[in-house]
């Protein structure tokens, strides 16, 4: 696929996203409502009907934990994810005009995650991950149906890149970051750069020749210029995906 330039905000407010996971639920979930009466009028069978209200539900599910990893991701507090699932399975128990509907959860606590997340932001690679094991049980007119499944929502990113020496303490800074969702390229919806310089963090801009180019696979080409007089140039790469799920990981680049 032919590189384009992106268009990809070179900024990091740090503004804090705070994302309710229940409102979207809550129109999923009474659209699932909706759903199921309307196959039970038509000539849907009972059976078809419930299927593709216990599949509208497992999407409420899914959105709440994307949700909910969004605000952990951007500084919210761990213990959303489960708060937000326990709020949801509540409003799962008041649905009755199809029968009776019952959400239970568990959230991993072990050495890869905290509360069911997991925020890994490390050198070359950044993880924000959120995992959750599901048994939902529907009672419904017909038929009662039971799923157990699990949901993770993972956003990863990669970097690495070297520079090359200009004048001075110059340095022309070529990068290659990566993007991924659930371990699939995936797309930024923005992306900012920094190098270290005397024990601070620059923003690298347009004073900086910076250039990104999307190549519209998950891999983004980012090349700026510096002025720092270390031997190595320390960078850090911000990353929001389409989701609004952020992660970030640094790197130290070498002489080419």
């Amino acid at each position: 696929m032919k590189a384009q330039k992106s268009k990809l905000a070179a900024n990091s407010s740090g503004q804090l996203l705070i994302v309710t996971a229940l409102v979207i639920a809550i129109l999923i979930s009474s659209t699932a409502a909706y759903i199921y009466e309307l196959g039970m009028e038509t000539n849907n069978t009972p059976t078809q009907s419930i299927s593709n209200f216990v599949l509208a539900l497992k999407a409420s599910t899914r959105n709440a934990v994307i949700s909910s990893l969004v605000n952990v991701s951007n500084g919210g507090e761990k213990t959303t994810l489960a708060a937000n699932l326990n709020e949801l399975s509540q409003l799962f128990a008041s649905i009755r005009n199809i029968g009776f509907c019952n959400l239970n959860f568990t959230v991993p606590n072990d050495a890869q995650y905290d509360s069911g997340t997991r925020i890994s932001w490390n050198t070359n690679t950044g993880v924000s991950s959120a995992y959750v094991n599901f048994a939902l049980s529907v009672y419904g007119i017909a038929e009662n149906v039971t799923v157990n499944y699990a949901i993770n929502i993972t956003t990863a990113t990669t970097i690495g890149g070297y520079f090359i020496k200009t004048e001075g303490d110059g340095k022309l800074v070529n990068l290659t970051c990566k993007v991924y969702n659930e371990g699939k390229p995936a797309l930024a919806k923005n992306m900012s750069v920094f190098y270290e310089n005397l024990g601070s963090w620059i923003p690298a801009n347009a004073s900086n020749n910076l250039s990104m180019v999307d190549y519209g696979d998950g891999t983004y080409a980012i090349s700026f210029t510096a002025d720092v007089p270390s031997e190595t140039v320390h960078v850090l790469v911000k990353v929001y995906d389409m989701r609004d799920i952020f992660v970030q990981a640094e790197a130290f680049c070498n002489e080419f």
